[in-house]
């Protein structure tokens, strides 16, 4: 982890590390001028993740005035450090991470920028705002919010995938007003009911205005749908623990590139690993702990076409092995 972090934005890197593997993750990054550019960025295939954090306690004044100060020092400073460093990485090519490593960004015109504030210390008291504040949209997280949202979301392409359904929402002119709840009721409403939310009447409209109630996300963490779904998916973090074992070799050693003969720190491959979502992971693994195992032992390979029609080529063989097994992927 880099130095410089205080404790929230050490915890919110921990997370991003967590769901978006070590490989993609990069607290602390520099940006002009050698100053910090946000807290934590995320750069993963042609995504790139902006979170700043900001954590100040939210004093009581007993009138909207105790509200108007948070929100400004907690969420209008936080949106106006990520649109600064987004401007800064709309002109470059890559950066340093705080410990010094440089990261390669994504060409200029496949880049995807996804805003993330996450605004500490309202304990639930302050009304979150929520959408565009001037230069795009900036999705806000509390303490509430936050780990639920790393927990339930723990792949670049389901966190991502989530972000712009919210975001289209607020293009189809939807504001949810929240009573009591957070974001995590709105994640809620979007894990039960898909991109629309459950939102959209039998007219295919969208309306203006949806009051979101307190308690849905509990209702449905608690609900023995959810939890047998989320022991379905618990295979799925053998492809998670798959990737960190690569990235590892990547990142220490480098890996052998069977076309050039040579070690190489091209991570084309492990982005393709990283960009399926966690149901796609759960195939993957599934498919290939079967195929490791005694009732695969006579299959020399097998192939799974995954997210993105991408092939994953599962290939047993000795590790000695190697220009044989170079010979049979091609």
């Amino acid at each position: 982890m880099a130095t410089g972090l205080n404790r929230s934005e050490e915890f919110v890197a921990w997370l991003c590390q967590h769901a978006f593997l070590k490989l993609w993750t990069h607290p602390n990054p520099v940006g002009k001028k050698g100053k910090e550019l946000c807290d934590c960025l995320v750069v993963c295939g042609a995504h790139v993740v902006i979170i700043s954090v900001k954590e100040i306690e939210y004093r009581d004044t007993g009138d909207q005035v105790g509200w108007e100060r948070w929100q400004k020092a907690a969420i209008d400073k936080s949106a106006q450090q990520i649109w600064g460093a987004e401007r800064w990485l709309r002109t470059v090519y890559s950066f340093q991470r705080g410990d010094g490593r440089e990261i390669v960004l994504p060409p200029l015109d496949k880049r995807k920028y996804h805003r993330v504030s996450v605004s500490l210390g309202g304990r639930g008291e302050v009304p979150l705002r929520w959408g565009d504040f001037g230069n795009g949209f900036v999705h806000v997280l509390d303490e509430y919010s936050l780990t639920e949202a790393f927990r339930e979301l723990d792949t670049i392409t389901d966190f991502v995938t989530y972000l712009s359904a919210a975001e289209s929402l607020f293009d189809r002119g939807v504001r949810p007003v929240f009573s009591g709840s957070g974001a995590e009721d709105l994640l809620a409403l979007y894990v039960l009911n898909g991109p629309t939310f459950g939102l959209v009447g039998e007219d295919g409209a969208y309306p203006d205005t949806v009051v979101i109630t307190e308690g849905i996300w509990k209702a449905l963490v608690a609900s023995q749908e959810y939890i047998e779904r989320n022991k379905d998916l618990q295979s799925s973090y053998a492809w998670d623990r798959l990737i960190d074992h690569y990235a590892e070799d990547l990142l220490t050693d480098g890996m052998f590139d069977m076309h050039s003969k040579q070690v190489t720190t091209n991570e084309l491959a492990l982005v393709e690993m990283a960009l399926q979502s966690r149901g796609h992971r759960a195939n993957l693994a599934d498919t290939l702990l079967e195929f490791l195992g005694p009732d695969g032992s006579n299959i020399a390979s097998r192939v799974v076409v995954a997210a993105n029609a991408t092939a994953f080529v599962f290939l047993g063989g000795d590790s000695g092995e190697r220009e044989f097994r170079a010979r049979e992927l091609s």
